[in-house]
């Protein structure tokens, strides 16, 4: 799970359907999911900047980066085996 900048939204990785719950902070309630990929893609971590949130797929050895303004993947980048963790330097 990883907070927004804003705090007004949380992503979560669901790891079975291979998608990213979209929750709004305010209502406590999901907004949206996004597909980072088929079932077994295993989302496991996420990272969120102002402009992009990115996410290590597990199963799939790629990370998903999303526009959180669109909730729409911009990219699938390849990445090695099993990326567990993801961390964002300003």
């Amino acid at each position: 799970m990883a907070i927004g900048p804003n705090a007004q939204t949380s992503y979560v990785a669901v790891l079975g359907p291979g998608r990213i719950a979209v929750i709004d902070t305010q209502s406590h309630r999901v907004s949206t999911t996004i597909s980072v990929g088929p079932p077994g893609t295993d989302p496991f971590n996420l990272a969120v900047t102002p402009s992009r949130v990115y996410v290590a797929n597990q199963g799939s050895g790629n990370v998903s980066v999303i526009d959180p303004n669109t909730h729409k993947v911009l990219a699938t980048v390849p990445v090695g085996n099993s990326p567990y963790g993801i961390a964002v330097k300003p």
